[in-house]
């Protein structure tokens, strides 16, 4: 019965919540040419965003089967992953310590199949507002730019938790920032791929910082 809760009754139930919870708010959204640009050239890409903004990304990416994302094996995973999937958003489970490289593989055919990957930049663990390799890894064997994208709210609140996750309140405000697309080269060095680590680090933790001084 447990499995049952988990798998499929919750995330039924959160979905359709998180679904007319989000209908619910006004948006505003900053910089999107930056994946409209992608979409023209009709480019894939990699998505980013931290674990503690998941809530209303998931809504805004809702629909779109050229998306799939990442999400841990854990029981809160099989959650995410059920409302995910209820949304129209394909997933792949795995993290950095369980079934990490399977599903990097999964998703390096995703890609350069000329689908779009969805990472949490943070993981599933944290630390937080700290970009984990997994992202850099699947950039540099794809060659698909990644575009680190964020929101906050004008009313909501923001738990306790280790991701300080943020539930926006309904009929609220929120602004969706997208940051520029960051590319890394298919032969970069260590010491490249480590720079343009804490790059993509600064973009993400510099477009979250300005969504939070929105309001």
């Amino acid at each position: 019965m447990k499995e049952k809760l988990l798998r499929y009754i919750i995330p039924f139930l959160g979905s359709i919540f998180l679904y007319l919870l989000c209908k619910t708010m006004r948006v505003t959204i900053i910089n999107e040419e930056a994946e409209r640009s992608l979409d023209r050239m009709n480019k894939n890409r990699i998505t980013t965003f931290w674990h503690g903004r998941i809530f209303f990304i998931a809504y805004l990416y809702r629909f779109q089967q050229k998306y799939t994302v990442l999400v841990s094996p854990s029981s809160d995973g099989d959650i995410i992953s059920g409302i995910l999937t209820n949304l129209g958003i394909s997933v792949v489970r795995g993290s950095s310590y369980k079934g990490g490289a399977r599903a990097l593989l999964k998703l390096i055919r995703v890609v350069k199949n000329g689908g779009c990957a969805g990472l949490i930049s943070d993981g599933s663990r944290g630390p937080r507002y700290k970009i984990q390799g997994g992202i850099i890894d699947l950039a540099r064997l794809t060659g698909a730019p990644i575009i680190p994208v964020t929101y906050s709210a004008r009313r909501k609140k923001v738990f306790k938790s280790w991701d300080r996750f943020i539930f926006p309140y309904p009929f609220t405000k929120i602004v969706v920032i997208y940051g520029e697309p960051l590319y890394l080269p298919r032969d970069a060095t260590p010491d490249i791929v480590e720079d343009k680590r804490k790059e993509l680090e600064d973009r993400l933790n510099k477009i979250t910082a300005e969504a939070d001084r929105y309001f």
